[in-house]
């Protein structure tokens, strides 16, 4: 196997490895559509070239695409940031070509759970009463510039949420998977 497609096998692994828990979840995703919606996160616009953000420092090449886009994970060092009074653990920058394609916050606990989603509701949308009741494991915000991903992994008291530029990450899915992607 020539090491284009070895690299192209991994970066299809970690695509799919990355929806893997939501999929392997006991209780199902929740959708709903963004009613204000931004094009990226805080001062963060998708698409931004990688050399507009000087205080990031990378933590790992992910590989590249079968067409070739370079996709890579950057952090801040010492960035500390509070969302509705919640801490954040972690926050993640991943560039597909140098350009901003996400971002992760990662938190932990049920309650800052129910923080973020209040903060995530008051921005982009409401989830329903009945839908509310659920034990839901994850919920989206879809629109046409950002997708909002709000997870909690129940046994690990732990979470995630996703801003992503679903024009970005259609365009890496189309060239990785050979199609799938917007219309």
């Amino acid at each position: 196997m020539r090491p284009s497609h070895l690299v192209s096998a991994f970066v299809k692994g970690m695509l799919a490895l990355s929806v893997l828990p939501s999929i392997l979840a006991s209780s199902p995703a929740l959708a709903v559509r963004i009613t204000n919606e931004p094009n990226g996160f805080n001062e963060y616009t998708w698409g931004s070239p990688l050399a507009s953000f000087p205080a990031l420092q990378q933590l790992r090449e992910l590989g590249k695409a079968e067409s070739g886009e370079r996709i890579s994970v950057y952090e801040k060092p010492g960035e500390v940031v509070t969302l509705n009074g919640v801490p954040l653990s972690r926050i993640r920058y991943r560039f597909v070509d140098g350009q901003l394609e996400s971002i992760v916050l990662s938190y932990e606990g049920r309650e800052n759970r129910d923080k973020l989603l209040q903060w995530v509701e008051e921005h982009y949308g409401k989830v329903t009463p009945a839908e509310r009741r659920l034990q839901i494991t994850q919920v989206e915000w879809l629109g046409e510039k950002t997708e909002v991903t709000l997870s909690y992994y129940h046994t690990k008291k732990e979470g995630t949420l996703l801003f992503i530029s679903p024009t970005i990450r259609y365009r890496l899915f189309d060239s990785n998977m050979g199609g799938g992607g917007m219309p």
